[in-house]
């Protein structure tokens, strides 16, 4: 009986200690499965993170949209080139949505709102507020800017638009160089046509981005915070107020103050220059209609480094400020600067894009604005 009695309680605590074993083991295989678990949501934390922080910087970054990247797109051989460079454009709206990034307390200050009025359209833009700044002046005294050559533009596209059957405004390029304030895309821009904007300062860029964005929302303009030139490099930027308004862009200067035939000039920035021509592989397949050049004397490098492609994409109208001290001051020639139009199939005009009369090279000599009509020749 004792004999049994032993047998039995050996077998209990058999009994108890593979079930205390299969316990430790269970537990064993718990604390396992929830390390597993812990680390492999804290991997889906982190890649989530990651890919949020990739997102948030893609979309955000702290920067003027970015020409360069344009500028290599244009330049690869790649054939998506359009599709890059028209997806890049339509990041523009990011500028829009996070306002408080780009945020620069000392150009705000010289910034306010008015009222802009003309062809029957009203709404308000941003202009500086320093009136000796002609055209601050001229839009807040008269709610309008240049009326007659803004009605030249509007006609020409919407001719341009007519004569080749295109239905969409938007499939019409405007290319504007020098575009200060933005007033002629922030007028145009309003009827649907799409516009690239070079404007060199980094106030009148921002005063662009407040106006195109904060204002009006276009999703067909992209605003470039480069000048143009016919070589890439850094250079200097002049100015009559602290980068406000006209300015210059001098590469053979470094003085602190200059003067050009009776302007004063200062030493504001140091701004990047970038080729037109780059932009033109990705503009061959658009319905580009004017090109307009108000850049202070810097208008003959640019057509020398574009003239030919602008010809070759049938580019019909140009306008063009022409100031012979200006354009002495950049080393360039003023007869040949309109001898590089005219020996490439465009007419010069005093008066317009049509029905009008057409001049010679030799008969310009004074300072003016004047229109350049391809004869397709």
């Amino acid at each position: 009986m004792d004999s049994l009695d032993s047998i039995s309680l050996n077998s209990k605590r058999n009994s108890i200690k593979n079930k205390n074993k299969k316990g430790n083991n269970f537990r064993k295989c718990i604390i396992v499965s929830l390390t597993f678990l812990i680390i492999s949501n804290l991997f889906t934390i982190f890649f989530i993170f990651d890919l949020y922080k990739k997102i948030y910087l893609m979309y955000n970054k702290k920067e003027t949209i970015g020409a360069d990247n344009i500028n290599k797109i244009a330049n690869s051989n790649n054939n998506n080139n359009n599709y890059l460079i028209e997806k890049y454009i339509k990041r523009q709206n990011n500028f829009c949505n996070y306002p408080d990034k780009f945020y620069i307390q000392e150009f705000e200050e010289s910034i306010k709102l008015t009222n802009f009025s003309f062809r029957n359209i009203s709404y308000q833009m941003y202009i500086y507020k320093y009136l000796d700044n002609y055209m601050s002046n001229e839009i807040l005294n008269t709610g309008k800017y240049e009326p007659y050559h803004m009605s030249n533009f509007l006609d020409i596209l919407k001719y341009y638009g007519e004569k080749n059957n295109i239905i969409k405004n938007e499939d019409i390029f405007m290319i504007d160089i020098g575009g200060n304030m933005g007033a002629y895309p922030s007028f145009l821009g309003r009827f649907g046509y799409s516009i690239i904007t070079f404007e060199a300062s980094p106030r009148n860029s921002y005063i662009i981005y407040k106006n195109y964005c904060h204002i009006n929302r276009y999703s067909n303009i992209i605003i470039v915070n480069k000048g143009l030139s016919n070589e890439e490099k850094t250079c200097n930027y002049y100015s009559q107020i602290d980068g406000i308004g006209n300015g210059a862009v001098l590469c053979e200067k470094n003085d602190e103050r200059i003067r050009v035939g009776t302007t004063n000039f200062k030493k504001t920035f140091e701004v990047s220059l970038i080729k037109l021509s780059n932009f033109m592989p990705y503009l061959s397949n658009k319905n580009v209609a004017l090109i307009k050049l108000d850049i202070e004397g810097g208008e003959g490098k640019v057509m020398k480094d574009a003239i030919e492609l602008i010809c070759k994409y049938h580019v019909p109208f140009v306008f063009s400020e022409f100031n012979p001290e200006f354009l002495i001051s950049h080393g360039t020639n003023p007869k040949k600067y309109l001898e590089l139009f005219t020996n490439n199939g465009y007419k010069i005009s005093y008066e317009g894009f049509l029905n009008v009369s057409y001049v010679t090279p030799e008969q310009v000599n004074s300072v003016n604005n004047l229109y350049f009509v391809y004869d397709g020749k």
